[in-house]
């Protein structure tokens, strides 16, 4: 007969399993006598002793008032503070702008301009026509490229310009003006009463500020460029034309539209590392960009237009910049763009 059957093992086990609860729940039991008893021990001369007579309370930690004396120096979130605040300082623009005749009379002849002068912290480089065609080599589909300059060279310039750490390249794009996108999107165009549509005097189309096509297409030049390695992208002459033959039949303004644009652009270009500079001369618009660009010989009217953009924009002298081939000493109190070689025009 077999001592250890089963039926034995099952009950063994079982009694086991109670023994080990019971020993554990001591086991316990004891940890948190000794953890109580622990409040009441006193510790004296003659040995240890436990006192349950004494009252026991907590009466928290003293917060004492610090003492400026103490802290000579700045606080760490100050000076934080501070360096946020000269990090979004822009920086004052003086150089040279590099235009359309210049590139079609060759980009060696704008080397060796850019080799003889020095002192300079900005290039404008015009990258587009007023016809539409694309001065390097663009992806956007079905853009197309100038035949009357080199675009490899072009090419070869804007890498030379990107990769200096000490220069802020802007690429300048003719915003509404573009005879191939407006005979492409001949709804996009402004028309006049007769269906056609209007050109200015340089006999190119203009585009529809306020059409949604329109702005998606400037926005996405401007998405490029910034993959290209261009600090900024100057959407030149931003204005509605001043005529009475547009027939215009929106529920808004023409400089409404203007301003919808500016806004709309600027916003969709938000988190691509890349400037938006806008050439206009409406405060309005010049509050919607990074910087706004004028372009003026005037130096008299300096202190009038620096008048005018001032309540709009937070830095001033940075962020208007003037377009100019004057010398006068007048257009320092901005930023100044002149031309890189003299006598030479844009579009």
């Amino acid at each position: 007969m077999r001592i250890f059957t089963y039926r034995n093992k099952r009950a063994v086990r079982k009694t086991a399993r109670i023994l080990g609860c019971i020993l554990l729940a001591l086991a316990l039991l004891c940890v948190g006598r000794v953890l109580y008893v622990q409040r009441y021990v006193v510790y004296t001369p003659s040995g240890v002793t436990l006192d349950y007579d004494q009252h026991l309370r907590y009466t928290g930690q003293e917060q004492l008032e610090p003492d400026p004396a103490d802290y000579p120096f700045e606080t760490v979130l100050d000076t934080v503070s501070e360096t946020d605040e000269a990090a979004e300082k822009q920086t004052r623009l003086d150089g040279y702008s590099i235009s359309t005749t210049m590139l079609v009379n060759g980009v060696d002849q704008v080397r060796e301009a850019l080799n003889s002068v020095d002192g300079y912290n900005a290039i404008v480089l015009d990258v587009k026509s007023i016809y539409g065609n694309f001065y390097y080599s663009t992806e956007l589909s079905g853009a197309p490229k100038a035949d009357a300059l080199d675009v490899a060279d072009v090419d070869k310039l804007i890498e030379e310009l990107t990769a200096r750490q000490d220069l802020i390249v802007i690429a300048r794009v003719p915003a509404f003006s573009d005879r191939r996108y407006a005979l492409e999107h001949q709804s996009e165009g402004l028309p006049i009463w007769n269906g056609a549509l209007w050109e200015g005097d340089d006999v190119c189309y203009w585009l529809n500020p306020y059409s949604n096509s329109v702005q998606g297409y400037l926005t996405s030049i401007a998405i490029e460029l910034s993959q290209r390695g261009f600090d900024g992208v100057l959407f030149d002459d931003f204005y509605f034309p001043d005529s009475d033959r547009i027939m215009w039949n929106a529920n808004i303004t023409r400089s409404e539209a203007v301003l919808d644009a500016a806004a709309n652009i600027t916003d969709s270009l938000y988190g691509y590392g890349i400037e938006v500079l806008f050439g206009s001369d409406s405060a309005e618009v010049a509050a919607l960009g990074d910087r706004v660009c004028i372009r003026t010989d005037a130096a008299e009217d300096v202190s009038a237009i620096v008048e005018q953009m001032s309540p709009v924009l937070q830095d001033p002298a940075a962020q208007i910049v003037f377009l100019t081939s004057s010398r006068d000493t007048r257009f320092a109190a901005c930023g100044v763009i002149r031309p890189l070689i003299e006598d030479s025009t844009g579009d």
